[in-house]
């Protein structure tokens, strides 16, 4: 007991003595401070005392008269002077007033959290006197604090830039007395958790006032320390169970700063503060004990963020329901950080936990959608939240997850039935309840409860379809499907009943979005039914009756559908782009290809026109469809070429020569169509779908038939004739597309696009002959490690002329000063080949043939250019 009194009165008398300087020294400069301007002011006064006696006269002047002015003259007004900015801090004034006590307070916040820990790991003291001492340091730190508070404020004002000494104090005071408790709670047991919970809400509570006098920054700091408290003291014998308790509190006591003083920026802190704790949780829940605290903790915090951001707008009235942007990236998160924690216990946890967790991430944002329209955007969470829990369900024990994450058996199918029905038909319910009694709804309000009431169930339907049926043929999805088309039409008819009587935007969206959910499950259902596991052809015929429905109904919102749905179809695509499943025909072009990528093509074409605002100018939704049409045709050319050349695999790892010229030709006709298009359309989708696939067919030309499928290079067996064979379809067809692409986009593409596609073309004609040429002398097999005869080396000369004969008179005819340039590097070409190789690999009749022909050539090539190019003006 002696031992406790004399520790205990050293720890304070140590206190005392080290609060002792900092006061002392603060109130020094607070008094020096007022003495300066004292100073100063008697300074002022003592100057201006002479010259103010100096205008005083000693006697009565006579008046003098003045003379008469010429005219009368208005004085000028003197402009008022600006006032002079304040002067900008020195360094030395930042460093004595900002810096120092920004990282005094921080040094006290910290110390107070180690000093405790320290304690712990040298075991100097007994548990009671650790827990005295730290109880005396936080209680010491708050009294220092309040008195410093009481002090300074009455003095001289203090700069806004200035950091709160006293806040700073308290600030630390407030994390030590945290500390302290949870310590008496996790570490040594002296508290059970009931009290532990009291004694945290008291601290919280106190601090919330203690905020209220100081500021925001003592809550901030109080945020971080209290946060930061169980990562420098411990977690209490390894279980995460007390954590489950403080953290909560913690994050309730910032929220009621938040909400009390309109400190938003607190809150949103303590909501990323409380999602990385959740994380961190998850990832430390080993066993099933861990993985149930992990959860329960993601359920509170999601809980207490949404209530904090939502619950402020129950009272909004409809006409004034805002979607508020903020509260709906705070539902979002912090509903995607539940579902990351079902993800990393799906495993160890499974069980009652772990499904009513899933249900709690549902109902929390969907609640707080249905209560508080302007986070009506809350339901199209909770269908996210749905979609995420039926991908994470988990699966059989000893099965793991695939590359797709889907298409596992699950466990306990039934329950995973009942928890999406349930869950769907609830999100479904609550949206239709507010489109139809909020017809004052704004339209982005409207709509994002029309999406989330149509949207969750479709998505919900689909990825239980993934997980259960394995994307093979399935009546009961398919009448799934039809009985909630059903329910679609007649929500939308209850809609139209409610618009006939009072019309409304509203009501309007929701009957679209209504419509257009109905048309998608029908065309679910034939998918399910028939071709099993086609949601890209679903989810296009849906955009396009949703296209339809938009103009039928002239619901401009509904075009956002028709966006949504393309987003989504693109997203499959990248996920994977097998959109038909494995089994694709073995017949060239009439396969599952023109119906998986065809259809939608066609689909989303067609809903591109039904949705563009006549007389404006296209804005995103008919875009994103056009884009998207755009995209699926291209891969159904590209995907039917390899289909065809590998015998229905489209994901063989070779290519050949024949491949990647029948690639590059496609994509050059299809950067020419589009450039054709665009000079009629002119979209900025088809503008940048031009250059787009002109530069892919650019790369994939010169570094495919260039140099990776090269016979040259390679060595590869070349197929068909001397005149018609594989070389002429891979090199000389695409030449001649990219000759044309070049002629026709000289009015509507930039400078470098002609150019380049001019260049390709030049290079696949020069190949194209060269290696039909080899073709010719060597067969099939034409690799460059093979000899070659002079009767090659002389018809390489030959061609090469020719075709540089060929570009030149193309040029003057065409008056294209790019295929004369082209024809004068070929000249080039050939005449240092014959120079270098021809002078010294040629012998008898060839060498004086091939010299003669050169030079017959460039004769007639100058003369040309004299007579027809250059030639100079006749004068009469």
């Amino acid at each position: 007991m002696d031992e406790l009194v004399f520790f205990l009165g050293l720890g304070i008398a140590v206190l005392a003595v080290l609060a002792c300087g900092p006061v002392a020294f603060a109130l020094t400069i607070a008094q020096r401070r007022r003495i300066s301007i004292l100073e100063d002011r008697l300074a002022r006064f003592e100057r201006a005392t002479p010259a103010t006696a100096a205008t005083i006269p000693a006697s009565r002047p006579e008046p003098v008269r003045e003379a008469p002015r010429p005219a009368p003259t208005v004085p000028a007004v003197p402009a008022p002077r600006p006032d002079p900015a304040p002067p900008r801090a020195s360094f030395e004034e930042r460093f004595g007033t900002r810096w120092t006590v920004w990282v005094g307070g921080v040094a006290l916040i910290f110390g107070a959290a180690l000093l405790v820990r320290y304690s712990v790991e040298a075991g100097y003291f007994g548990p009671g006197l650790r827990m005295a001492s730290g109880f005396a340091l936080a209680l010491g730190l708050l009294a220092a604090g309040e008195a410093l508070r009481r002090r300074l404020r009455g003095s001289l004002p203090v700069p806004p830039a200035w950091p709160d000494i006293p806040a700073m104090v308290t600030a630390a005071g407030t994390v030590a007395l945290f500390g302290a408790v949870y310590a008496a709670y996790g570490l040594y047991g002296f508290i059970g958790p009931e009290l532990a919970f009291v004694a945290l809400g008291a601290t919280g509570l106190a601090a919330m006032v203690l905020a209220l006098l100081h500021g925001p920054s003592l809550a901030g700091f109080g945020l971080v320390g209290a946060l930061a408290t169980p990562l420098l003291v411990g977690e209490g014998g390894g279980s995460i169970w007390p954590l489950t308790l403080y953290l909560p509190v913690v994050a309730a006591s910032a929220y009621g700063f938040a909400w009390l003083k309109g400190w938003r920026v607190l809150a949103i802190a303590a909501g990323i503060g409380a999602a990385a704790w959740a994380l961190l949780l998850g990832l430390s829940a080993i066993d099933a004990s861990a993985s149930a605290a992990a959860l329960v903790h993601g359920v509170l915090q999601a809980a207490l963020a949404s209530l904090t951001f939502a619950l402020p707008h129950r009272l909004t009235p409809a006409e004034n329901a805002r979607l508020d942007r903020v509260a709906t990236a705070v539902l979002l998160t912090a509903t995607v950080m539940l579902v990351a924690v079902l993800g990393l216990t799906a495993q160890a946890g499974y069980g009652a936990v772990w499904i009513l967790s899933a249900l709690a991430a549902i109902i929390i944002p969907s609640a707080a959608g249905f209560l508080a329209m302007p986070v009506a955007a809350g339901l199209v969470v909770a269908g996210l939240a749905l979609s995420g829990i039926i991908v994470l369900w988990p699966p059989e024990p000893g099965l793991h997850w695939d590359s797709l994450l889907i298409r596992l058996d699950t466990t306990d199918p039934g329950i995973l039935l009942a928890v999406v029905g349930v869950s769907a038909a609830g999100v479904t319910t609550m949206g239709a309840l507010r489109l139809i009694g909020g017809g004052r709804l704004p339209a982005a309000t409207a709509l994002a409860y029309a999406a989330g009431a149509t949207l969750t169930p479709l998505a919900a339907l689909s990825f239980t379809y993934l997980r259960l049926a394995q994307a093979s043929v399935s009546p009961s999805f398919a009448v799934a499907a039809w009985v909630l088309a059903l329910a679609m039409i007649g929500l939308g008819a209850a809609l139209r009943a409610q618009g006939d009587r009072t019309p409304s935007d509203a009501l309007t969206i929701g009957l679209g979005a209504f419509a257009s959910a109905a048309v998608a499950a029908l065309a679910l259902g034939l998918v399910f039914a028939a071709s099993g596991g086609s949601l890209t052809v679903a989810m296009a015929l849906a955009a396009l009756g949703s296209g339809a429905i938009a103009r039928r109904l002239d619901i401009p919102a509904l075009r956002w559908c028709v966006a949504g749905l393309g987003i989504a179809v693109a997203g499959r695509l990248a996920w994977d782009p097998m959109v038909v499943g494995g089994e694709l025909g073995r017949t060239p072009i009439l396969n599952w290809l023109l119906v998986g990528y065809g259809v939608p093509a066609l689909a989303f074409g067609l809903a591109s026109r039904l949705i563009r605002l006549p007389g404006t100018k296209p804005d995103a939704p008919p875009l994103i469809a056009e884009a998207l049409s755009l995209l699926l045709a291209a891969f159904l050319v590209f995907f039917e070429i390899r289909h065809a050349l590998h015998g229905g695999d489209i994901f063989a790892e070779d290519s050949g020569v024949l491949e990647q010229g029948l690639m590059a030709l496609s994509a050059l006709g299809l950067a020419a169509v589009l450039v054709r298009l665009d000079g009629v359309h002119r979209s900025p989708v088809i503008r940048i779908a031009s250059l787009g696939f002109g530069v892919i067919a650019f790369a994939q030309s010169l570094l495919g038939l260039g140099f990776a499928v090269n016979p040259l290079l390679t060595d590869e067996s070349v197929g068909g004739g001397v005149l018609f064979n594989e070389i002429v379809i891979a090199y000389g067809l695409p030449a001649l597309v990219a000759f044309a692409l070049a002629r026709t986009a000289q009015a509507t593409r930039p400078r470098w696009y002609v150019l380049a596609a001019g260049g390709v073309g030049m290079i696949l004609g020069f190949l194209a002959l060269t290696l039909t040429i080899r073709h010719g002398f060597q067969g099939a097999k034409m690799g460059l490690d093979r000899e070659t005869s002079q009767a090659e080396w002389y018809a390489y000369s030959a061609g090469w002329l020719a075709l540089g004969l060929t570009l030149l008179g193309y040029g003057l005819l065409r008056h294209s000063l790019t295929a004369r340039l082209a024809s004068a590097a070929l000249v080039a070409l050939a005449t240092l080949k014959v120079f270098l190789f021809d002078l010294a690999g040629l012998d008898g009749p060839l060498r004086a043939l091939s010299f003669l022909g050169l030079g017959a050539v460039l004769i007639g090539i100058g003369l040309v250019y004299q007579r027809f190019v250059f030639a100079p003006t006749r004068t009469t």
